[in-house]
């Protein structure tokens, strides 16, 4: 992506592994796995093909829904 311009891509179009949502995310895979089985707003994500080996991909404009959610269902953190 260094020779694309940044402001003309689409986070609706852009699509990221399951990797990257997580750590876009603050979490570690196995967290986002965990929320994808028992968060219904979490995405889901997609396989390009239908086999065991396909990577899980997701939406970025997804990720970022989820992240907006999260962030409007937390609570202010007390400070000492």
């Amino acid at each position: 992506m260094k020779n694309l311009n940044q402001q003309i891509i689409d986070p609706a179009y852009v699509q990221i592994r399951k990797k990257e949502a997580a750590a876009i995310l603050g979490i570690s895979v196995a967290e986002l796995d965990r929320r994808r089985t028992n968060d219904p707003n979490c995405p889901k994500g997609f396989k390009e093909r239908d086999d065991r080996m396909a990577p899980v991909k997701f939406r970025l404009s997804d990720v970022y829904t989820y992240s907006k959610l999260l962030m409007q269902r937390s609570v202010v953190a007390k400070t000492r």
